[in-house]
């Protein structure tokens, strides 16, 4: 199966750290319709979540931080990159994305035709789910620029192989207020499978 990665997964380096089996050379340039890219995954920065935290320069801990996300949007499409995994991965990266949903988009899925490439069985994507979402959350939210510079850094080393990707990537994404992204650092804990 394929899973369509359009944040910072398609980061090379946020992809080996996180899937460090999958080969770059396999990974397909992707788009898939009838969805929009945002930053409108709110995540609660409280300590309600206890996997993780942010912090800013002073310390002090942002209400809410903001990640990507797609959204079931008619005649609009997402680019991203459409990774191979087996199940073995694909439970892995569940643990990773505990604020998302997985849904099938296999249908709504096509390579780039420059990829020379198609993609058999199914693709699947993570979507943020409904508690994570809420509007009045993500307007409180802030984007951390590390975050940020990672998802446009994994559009920008995909161009260099499939030029015309960035420009793709900037007219598919509502891209977060400059106002709202601020330096943040991670304090990161992996859930036991108990926690999941």
């Amino acid at each position: 199966m394929h899973v369509f990665s359009y944040g910072s997964l398609t980061d090379p380096g946020s992809l080996s750290r996180t899937l460090p089996e999958v080969d770059l050379a396999a990974c397909v340039p992707a788009v898939c319709r009838d969805y929009a890219r945002s930053f409108s995954v709110a995540f609660p920065n409280d300590g309600s979540e206890t996997d993780k935290a942010y912090f800013d320069l002073r310390g002090g801990r942002p209400d809410v931080v903001l990640f990507c996300d797609i959204r079931p949007t008619p005649r609009q499409r997402v680019n991203g990159i459409c990774l191979p995994l087996d199940e073995i991965a694909l439970e892995a990266l569940r643990r990773r994305e505990l604020r998302y949903d997985l849904v099938d988009v296999t249908e709504l899925t096509s390579a780039y035709p420059a990829a020379h490439a198609g993609l058999s069985g199914p693709v699947v994507t993570f979507i943020g789910k409904s508690r994570f979402t809420r509007p009045d959350d993500v307007a409180r939210g802030m984007v951390s620029a590390d975050y940020l510079e990672t998802v446009e850094g994994g559009a920008a080393y995909w161009d260099q192989r499939y030029p015309g990707f960035a420009d793709d990537y900037r007219a598919t994404t509502v891209s977060p207020d400059p106002t709202r992204v601020v330096p943040l650092t991670r304090v990161y804990r992996v859930p036991s499978a108990e926690e999941v």
